[in-house]
């Protein structure tokens, strides 16, 4: 049976194929029209380039499809093209199968938090899903609790608050200390590394602003007022720049303090409701690492599982896969490999060589023997990398395909990276990799996270040995490398590990600031001749600039 999931909101847009039962082929809409999170596409997003793209990586037409489905909170202009033949299913229901048909656990509690969900009528007045607790298993997915906040404009833009609304709230916070992304929208991801720099100065006061029990989380429009209003007088009474920047440390600092808690309080409800020992994430909120890996050690759950593709792009294969399994009437069952992030189609030697030899004249282009060895040597002299292999990597984390990568040693290569290469804000922190045996000599954790979804802390003895993935705080957004899963990346950290004894890499997603990840071999090439990388990998060939860019 095939199945083709088409996922998004009015953002994130993305298409997933499952085929018996396999993601064979996802990939998010802003990967192929190059515009950060296909925000503001217009006309344009009818195309659906993503479905394009994975009936084409599997070799299949439309018409060889069984079943096509969508979550029916994204924009239906994305599934005009398949108007005719889809199926709708609810968003979080979407979040929730993508999280649990990806994970290792045949029974399993999963928690869906977000900023915002499918609509429902409550009392005569619209609501919409912000949290939802479920339990599955082989027979499929119950929802044991169901939160809905009302709908507090009437427009019915899909960017309407909420109330009640845990997303919500933290983006909220993060645009009033002004952190935003495309299209307007708050930036969570950098509220999430600056909160590192602040202290406790504003925990007990956000805490008045919401009301969180068994479970449960309630946040008033009125609520929601007053907390803006509070953060913008507290910022307009700093006396200067840096007093305003340490209060928007601090901020940080207090709705990520309490964005814990509330995760937390959802888990511990839902162990004592369930009695399980696995927990699955999925929505805008699991992206929130931190808070992921409190989990293991503040509630009874032993094991946590968080889709890669966690906000609303991961709703494709959460559609796939709930056709499959429960509409297609096959029961799940765990696969024995975890799951593959790698969903991308794969460019093969011709497109890379073609792609190299259009710039000819800006690059020298080698094909050493043994690459890893010689890109070793680089990453240990100092040299920024544009690593480029195989199939792209689902979800907003580069997980070692399409990734830059740098010696985890420099003290300076954190602020050479986020100045020359990503063009950022000079906080914002940069994850490690390390070979999944010898993690627990470098962090404080045995549990492997091959998705960067868990933050740690760096062993104390350790964070002057990699201190350009060490963040202010002491943490790190750790992926573990699993030779399972990319055997590319793990023998380049092995031969790096065999040069300098240390087996970590900096990594971090190979882009420019506010512009998609790389795609095709012909995006790695241009973003590598307008930054300031030193060499370029793509495959087995090896790339240096010949002339200024």
């Amino acid at each position: 049976m095939r199945v083709l999931g088409l996922g998004g909101s009015h953002h994130d847009f993305c298409a997933a194929l499952v085929a018996d039962g396999q993601v064979v082929s996802a990939i998010e809409e802003e990967r192929l029209t190059r515009v950060k999170i296909a925000y503001g596409l217009g006309p344009r997003l009818q195309q659906c380039l993503a479905a394009e793209y994975v009936l084409n990586a599997a070799g299949v037409t439309a018409d060889e499809v069984d079943l096509v489905i969508a979550n029916d909170f994204v924009n239906p202009v994305y599934t005009l093209r398949l108007r005719d033949r889809v199926r709708w299913m609810g968003h979080h229901l979407a979040h929730a199968a993508s999280t649990f048909y990806t994970s290792p656990f045949e029974r399993a509690a999963v928690l869906v938090m977000d900023g915002r969900g499918s609509t429902v009528v409550e009392q005569g007045r619209l609501h919409g899903e912000t949290v939802t607790c479920y339990q599955a298993g082989p027979g499929g997915l119950e929802v044991l609790r169901a939160q809905h906040g009302r709908v507090t404009l009437t427009d019915r833009r899909s960017e309407d608050p909420y109330e009640d609304s845990v997303g919500w709230m933290y983006e909220a916070v993060s645009k009033a200390i002004g952190l935003f992304t495309t299209g307007g929208m708050g930036a969570p991801g950098k509220t999430m590394g600056l909160a590192a720099y602040g202290t406790p100065r504003y925990v007990a006061r956000l805490g008045e602003f919401f009301r969180l029990s068994a479970g449960e989380f309630r946040q008033s429009t009125a609520q929601q007022i007053a907390m803006r209003s509070f953060i913008d007088r507290e910022l307009a009474e700093a006396g200067d720049a840096v007093e305003g920047q340490a209060r928007r440390a601090d901020l940080a600092y207090a709705v990520q303090h309490h964005t814990e808690r509330i995760v937390i309080e959802f888990a511990r409800w839902l162990h004592r409701r369930t009695g399980l020992t696995d927990l699955c994430l999925a929505g805008g909120v699991a992206l929130n690492s931190v808070a992921n890996y409190k989990l293991l050690s503040e509630t009874g759950f032993e094991r946590v599982h968080v889709v890669p593709a966690a906000g609303d792009g991961g709703t494709a294969i959460g559609s796939a896969l709930y056709g499959y399994h429960e509409l297609g009437g096959h029961p799940w069952k765990p696969a024995p490999q975890p799951f593959s992030p790698y969903l991308g189609r794969a460019y093969g030697a011709d497109r890379i060589e073609a792609a190299l030899a259009a710039e000819s004249g800006r690059l020298r282009v080698l094909r050493p023997d043994d690459p890893y060895s010689l890109v070793a040597r680089e990453l240990a002299g100092g040299a920024i990398v544009g690593w480029f292999q195989g199939r792209s990597e689902a979800g907003p984390r580069a997980l070692g395909n399409r990734s830059i990568l740098a010696d985890a040693r420099d003290p300076g290569m954190k602020d050479r990276i986020n100045a020359r290469v990503k063009h950022r804000e000079p906080f914002r922190p940069f994850a490690p990799i390390v070979l999944e045996s010898r993690q627990a000599e470098y962090f404080t954790t045995t549990v492997p996270a091959p998705y960067m979804l868990m933050v740690p802390d760096v062993r104390k003895e350790m964070r002057a040995v990699i201190p350009a993935v060490t963040h202010e705080d002491g943490s790190a957004r750790l992926q573990t490398v699993l030779r399972a899963l990319n055997p590319r990346l793990d023998a380049l950290l092995a031969a790096f590990d065999a040069l300098t004894g240390v087996p970590v890499l900096l990594n971090t997603s190979f882009n420019d600031n506010e512009e998609p990840i790389v795609e095709t071999p012909e995006d790695a090439v241009r973003c590598f001749l307008k930054t300031q990388i030193d060499v370029l990998v793509l495959g087995d060939l090896v790339a240096y600039k010949t002339a200024v860019s």
